[in-house]
């Protein structure tokens, strides 16, 4: 059996409750005014009224269906493992340095590409290359190595704008694609490969002290529309920055 058929409804409690105290303040007034006049319908309803507050104040909650506010401690909190829309896939993630890998470049660049031309935007592809990092990881130790590549790989992300993506793209390669004005693309990819060059060639603070680092910088300007064509032209920009030697950088102004 319902057990809201023997107690009332939510909706009817609130009926129920109001007339009974209508009708105890009227026998309270009755009597009041029986033995002492308005002075005593007066102290009856006074009562009646505190009989009131007393029965809603304790029995509130369970008169009317338990609607109630619960403590702050004991209410439901919203769980933090709560999964995310629009989580990237973790093949598309670096698990080292938390940027993107090559899959994930390739899929950004495939989604973003037909919005980038619409919007005439040109890109900037930016890709640093680590001095001597197999020599480093094998005199060093790969744990030592590897902080130095996660240190490399947060100053480059910098370089990727509000609008790009920052990238491993092979053991000691990352990449920065920055979306930019077409007009001023070639400009912007100078200014942008000198400060990255600068910026890789300075000294890592590690927990063991630091430790002096350098690198080349590549970059090559072109359009949406080239595809990977730009990343290739910034490599091979990249391989020309090393043979100068370290700090050194080479900009592909692209057609």
């Amino acid at each position: 059996m319902d057990t809201n058929s023997k107690r009332g409804s939510p909706s009817t409690r609130p009926l129920l409750l109001g007339g009974g105290l209508a009708l105890l303040s009227a026998l309270l007034g009755a009597l009041g005014a029986s033995l002492g006049g308005a002075l005593g319908a007066l102290l009856a309803i006074v009562v009646a009224a505190a009989a009131g507050a007393f029965v809603l104040g304790r029995f509130g909650a369970s008169i009317f269906g338990g609607n109630t506010l619960a403590p702050a401690e004991s209410r439901p909190k919203p769980s933090a493992a709560a999964p995310v829309a629009d989580a990237i896939p973790q093949d598309r993630i670096d698990t080292l340095t938390g940027l993107a890998n090559e899959n994930g470049l390739l899929a950004w660049f495939a989604e973003k590409q037909g919005r980038l031309a619409e919007d005439s935007k040109g890109i900037v592809v930016l890709v640093a290359n680590l001095d001597a990092f197999e020599e480093l990881a094998r005199t060093r130790g790969k744990t030592m190595a590897d902080s130095v590549l996660v240190e490399v790989a947060k100053r480059v992300s910098t370089f990727s704008g509000e609008d790009g993506i920052a990238a491993r793209v092979a053991g000691d390669e990352i990449m920065a694609v920055a979306t930019v004005v077409p007009d001023h693309a070639l400009e912007y990819a100078e200014e942008r490969a000198g400060s990255m060059a600068e910026t890789i060639c300075r000294p890592a603070e590690l927990a063991s002290g630091a430790l002096w680092i350098g690198g080349s910088v590549g970059a090559a300007v072109g359009r949406p529309s080239e595809g990977e064509g730009v990343f290739t032209r910034a490599r091979e920009a990249l391989k020309k920055a090393q043979r100068l030697g370290q700090g050194r950088y080479i900009v592909d102004p692209g057609k």
